[in-house]
């Protein structure tokens, strides 16, 4: 498959370079000769006004239309808060390439002090490469309290009650801000994404396919664009939300941008504090003993802040700067209680109730510090340079007693330290140039991340002292170095826009065991081709066509060989040997207006999961991170939007899957292929007086994999919005998880070998009002700053 498609891709280039195009270019300023970001550019004929095709503007105000063929052409450009700008022009034969001059928008004083919305575009568009969602102004989203629930409503996105997000089913997207990747640990981008509301976003791509010109880990790509206004001023946005379920908690966010003629300053600060909980339950018959009853619930107390700090300064047109702080603080209270019980297996009579009590203190530290350049050469070239400095810190004390409920005697009592840190340095360099054949791309970037993990449990023995237990103690050390270089070269020509990259990846890894004197070091290089077509069938029919190759390494707490306890008997360890698993897929969709429908397949190999084994003499089950020969998949997704009436809007999205896995288990191959569904769907209302309300839904089959069966599970939520003080002012009210039916349950498929059964269940049915304020003398909301993938897997 690999030579296949880099046959693939020099023949494309060979034979895309043979054709000519013409090419027209354009700039946007505003008044005070800045770039204006996201201006919409739409092209039609002189002659009729006919509608040809739409683009918008990137960061430095820059557009273009490629393979137009001769003839006079009209466009205009617009902007919220700025008058349309309209103009014209004409290409003549053998004319290759049109500059025109800029385009200097002017403020709108009307639309700046009052917005009056006559029609929503698309909620949900597909154009080539990827999905957009209309956030701004459209009634669809306006009842969502944050991105969450937006992500909730788009096709092909899955998210989880613990905030986790899937695309296709299987790829956990990277999330960018403004075309920038801004990956962070798993708590402080869950923490982020609840703070955006649908007031800070003017829209979201959705990138299933990406191509070679990013990093291979990216399998996926939720790019979320922010409302920006290029006013001078200062403007501010408050956003608080209170939840209820079994615990209360609020979320607080304070946003504050200040803009002058060459700088822009930002400054965004979030409070989180409240009570969240989790629960596990577990029914597990073992082959050779007891029944054993497992039943854990945990209780999290949060005290979270976080601090972004931006300067970004355009010297002149053709540098600019951007300075960016950010720290994060997660100071967390939680107390674990497991009760384990053991019953005899045919009279089922209890024989005994162990009830375990862990009071953990764990902290999260993290900072980073991120520099960007950007060079414009002229309206065809432009280099982007950036580096970061990132540490992160995890502390956690925990205090682990176990005692006998029938004779309220201890018999066990542990305390463990654990020490993270978490370094990485990230330095990269991006060039693009738009050349008269097409738009080519190329880049580098090195990461280097080192990694120092300590555990250590002290028990209580016999003479009631706390000794080192030296069969759990370990320390571990982890230095990754990444070495990356892609070319992409794209070409649009009449109705036919296609791209094609290769990405390459030279990794090295030292891991040690410091404890157990085990060093493993591994070199390889991983070849990462991809090609991304699209054919415009008419002004509302498009097909597109994508093939890539994807890789996936291991994050740092799947490699950690340390022992973590669901309850004394079930826990899960870190895998120092784990392989990163490479994937090749293939994708093809047709979108017809608001429909859209494609079928996706390929193979994962060396696909890591986390693998029960079961030890029949101490009768420990524990979950051992692994890698599994191969995973076959395949996905079949469609979805439509439509208006039944001009106050009554819907949408819903459909997902057939298929999935195999060669799994080995006790000395037996078990390879089951599993097919699923999924429908999620939301039905949004315009009702009197401005109040929006929204239900939205979502079913998942039973489903599974080789070892286990997932069960079916679902959920409705209900919501309220609505808009006071000439819209400065927005409340949500949104009930979720109405019937508190979301629960992840599965089910052991050989009950020959161990009857295991479990269920995870999140705080998902919860009661949550939100508030939003609109304060300031400008309309410009801020960026957020840039971090590197690296964070990601640094959870």
């Amino acid at each position: 498959m690999l030579k296949f498609l880099s046959l693939v891709v020099v023949l494309l280039l060979s034979t895309i370079l043979l054709h000519a195009q013409v090419i027209v270019r354009g700039q946007v300023m505003d008044s005070n000769h800045t770039p204006v970001y996201l201006a919409t550019v739409r092209l039609s004929t002189a002659a009729d006004s006919l509608f040809l095709t739409g683009v918008q503007t990137d960061s430095t105000g820059m557009f273009e239309f490629r393979g137009l063929q001769t003839g006079h052409y009209r466009f205009q450009v617009s902007l919220l808060g700025h008058q349309a700008y309209v103009g014209q022009f004409n290409i003549h034969p053998e004319q290759t390439t049109i500059e025109l001059e800029t385009i200097i928008l002017a403020e709108d004083a009307k639309q700046l002090e009052e917005v009056i919305v006559k029609g929503e575009r698309n909620a949900i568009s597909y154009e080539p490469m990827k999905t957009v969602l209309q956030v701004a102004g459209n009634s669809l989203f306006k009842s969502s309290t944050n991105i969450l629930d937006i992500l909730r409503k788009a096709p092909g996105v899955t998210v989880d009650p613990d905030g986790s997000i899937l695309v296709s089913g299987r790829n956990t997207p990277a999330i960018f801000i403004n075309g920038k990747p801004v990956p962070m640990s798993a708590e402080e981008s869950l923490a982020y994404l609840k703070a955006l509301s649908p007031d800070m976003i003017e829209s979201i791509d959705l990138i299933a396919n990406p191509s070679a010109q990013y990093d291979g880990q990216y399998k996926a790509i939720i790019d979320i664009k922010l409302r920006q206004n290029q006013s001078l001023g200062w403007k501010g946005l408050l956003n608080s939300a209170f939840r209820q379920n079994m615990y209360s908690s609020s979320d607080n966010t304070l946003n504050v941008a200040y803009r002058s003629k060459e700088a822009t300053y930002t400054l965004r600060t979030g409070y989180v504090a409240g009570d969240d909980y989790y629960l596990y339950t577990a029914l597990q018959h073992l082959a050779n003993t007891n029944i054993m009853a497992t039943h854990t619930h945990t209780r999290t107390t949060n005290n979270n802040r976080n601090l972004q700090a931006t300067v970004d300064y355009t010297i002149n047109p053709h540098h600019t700067i951007e300075l960016s702080l950010k720290t994060y603080r997660a100071n967390r209270n939680a107390t674990t209680v497991n009760q384990l019980s053991f019953r005899e297996p045919v009279q089922y009579e209890l024989l005994d109730i162990r009830q375990t009590t862990n009071k953990s203190v764990p902290v999260q530290l993290n900072d980073a510090l991120n520099a960007a350049y950007t060079l414009t050469f002229s309206k065809n070239s432009r280099l982007n340079l950036f580096g970061s400095l990132t540490n992160i810190q995890n502390r956690q004390n925990e205090d682990i007693q176990i005692r006998n409920q029938f004779s309220n005697e201890r018999t066990n009592y542990w305390k463990t330290t654990l020490k993270n840190t978490i370094a990485i340095r990230n330095i990269q360099a991006d060039y693009s140039r738009n050349m008269q054949s097409g738009n080519l791309q190329a880049g580098a970037k090195l990461a280097i991340v080192r990694t120092n993990n300590d555990l250590r449990y002290d028990t209580l023995n016999t003479e009631q002292q706390f000794v080192p237990d030296a069969g759990r103690t370990n320390r571990f050390t982890y230095d990754e170095y990444i070495h990356a270089g892609y070319i992409s070269y794209g070409h649009k020509r009449n109705k036919l826009d296609i791209r094609v990259s290769l990405r390459t990846e030279y990794t090295r890894t030292i891991a040690n065991s410091v404890l157990q004197n085990t060093v493993r070091k591994r070199e390889y290089i991983t070849w990462l081709p991809g090609i991304n077509a699209s054919y415009q069938l008419g002004q509302d029919h498009r097909i597109s066509l994508n093939a890539n190759r994807r890789i996936t390494r291991p994050d740092f707490s799947q490699l950690n060989p340390f022992r973590f306890y669901y309850s004394p008997l079930n826990y899960w360890v870190g895998n120092p040997y784990l392989r990163p698993s490479v994937t090749t897929s293939a994708n093809l969709s047709y979108a017809y207006h608001a429909f859209t429908v494609g079928i996706t397949a390929g193979r994962e190999k060396d696909y890591m999961v986390r693998y029960p084994e079961y030890n029949r003499t101490t009768n420990e089950l524990l979950y051992l991170g692994t890698n599994l020969p191969y995973a076959d998949f395949a996905n079949l997704e469609t979805s439509y939007g439509s208006n039944l009436t001009q106050w009554w809007k819907m949408t819903h999205n459909l997902g057939i899957y298929y999935l195999k896995q060669q799994m080995p288990y006790l000395g037996k191959v078990y390879a089951i292929g599993v097919t699923d569904f999924s429908i999620n769907g939301s039905h949004v209302f315009t009702l009197p007086k401005g109040v929006t309300a929204d239900l939205t839904y979502r079913y998942q089959s039973k489903g599974g994999s080789s070892l286990y069966v997932r069960k079916a599970f679902g959920s409705a939520d209900i919501g309220l919005q609505k808009s006071w003080l000439k819209d400065k002012l927005n409340t949500r009210l949104t009930f979720y998880d109405i019937f508190y039916t979301h629960a992840y349950k599965l089910v052991f498929r050989e009950k020959e070998i161990i009857d295991n059964q479990l269920a995870h269940r999140y705080a998902t049915r919860r009661l949550v009002f939100t508030l939003v304020y609109n304060f300031g003398t400008g309309n410009y909301t801020s960026k957020d700053n840039r971090t590197t993938d690296e964070e990601k897997r640094a959870k």
